[in-house]
């Protein structure tokens, strides 16, 4: 069966778990002025045509990492599932070391794989200046191929690379994250006031760090991602099971509501309220 064109990178089995009781999110581009709150569908939000396909230069898509993330997100769904149900059971949800697995490699993809985060780590501007630099370099050194090096400078061919080496990229992550975020274990997070609800942005995992505490390893450095309105799942504090806690004060919840508003452009609840707080907060 041939992959969508449109490849959701908050995935919808996530976004099933913010609507409201109709099936709607209310979501909002907080950064425009006025942000208009809009409500949607939750096919219809944080999604991108072929986001993880490679470009070859006769224009040949390559899906192999679309593939392999529908794979992850199809294992992900037991996994998630069993999360919520066990949590809102008041148990601490037991897994297995193939469902831990699979939920740490799901949280790292989560963290790397949005558009937004990869134009925070290297924007298209800083992109594009860099492989200008290195044409200019090539055409120094090696000006007999210069018909072959104008190819690549072609506006098209610029942004074919940016997003190929964008898409590489997620594959080519350390080993040593994984390490990290198995020794750490799993931490989950419930809303035990009524009437409290998380958020979900464009860039889902927020990391919540203290100067010159900044470093995963640091078990004061918190990774959080809620995975329905009143569940959030992140890295534990070192023991490697899993943990759980409960957000018992309106603080905690609406200061995690803010971190991920602050770096995501887009946020969606199944409240037009909640989202108005968090766009309008001052």
């Amino acid at each position: 069966m041939p992959l969508p064109k449109r490849h959701h990178y908050v995935p919808q089995m996530i976004l099933n778990g913010f609507t409201d009781p109709d099936g709607w999110l209310h979501w909002c581009r907080h950064r425009e002025d006025p942000s208009a709150i809009r409500r949607a569908r939750t096919a219809e939000l944080f999604h991108q045509n072929h986001l993880y396909s490679t470009l070859s230069e006769s224009g040949i898509k390559d899906l192999a990492m679309e593939r392999a993330l529908s794979v992850l997100e199809s294992e992900a769904v037991g996994v998630v599932q069993a999360i919520l149900d066990q949590t809102r059971a008041g148990r601490v949800p037991a897994l297995s070391a193939g469902q831990m697995r699979v939920w740490h490699l799901f949280f790292l993809m989560q963290w790397r794989r949005t558009p937004e985060t990869q134009r925070a780590n290297t924007s298209d501007e800083e992109a594009t200046r860099m492989i200008e630099g290195i044409i200019a370099e090539l055409r120094q050194a090696v000006p007999h191929r210069s018909a072959e090096i104008e190819r690549l400078a072609t506006p098209e061919a610029m942004a074919r690379t940016i997003r190929n080496v964008r898409v590489q990229t997620l594959i080519q992550f350390s080993g040593e994250v994984m390490t990290v975020l198995e020794r750490r274990g799993i931490a989950v997070l419930r809303i035990s006031r009524p009437h409290k609800s998380f958020i979900i942005g464009s860039r889902p995992v927020v990391k919540l760090t203290s100067p010159g505490r900044t470093d995963l390893t640091d078990p004061h450095v918190e990774m959080w991602m809620p995975i329905a309105s009143d569940i959030a799942v992140g890295v534990g504090r070192g023991d490697g099971g899993v943990s759980l806690h409960h957000a018992d004060d309106g603080a905690t919840v609406r200061q995690l509501n803010l971190s991920i508003a602050k770096q995501s452009g887009t946020i969606a609840a199944g409240s037009a309220t909640l989202v108005r707080s968090i766009a309008n907060a001052r």
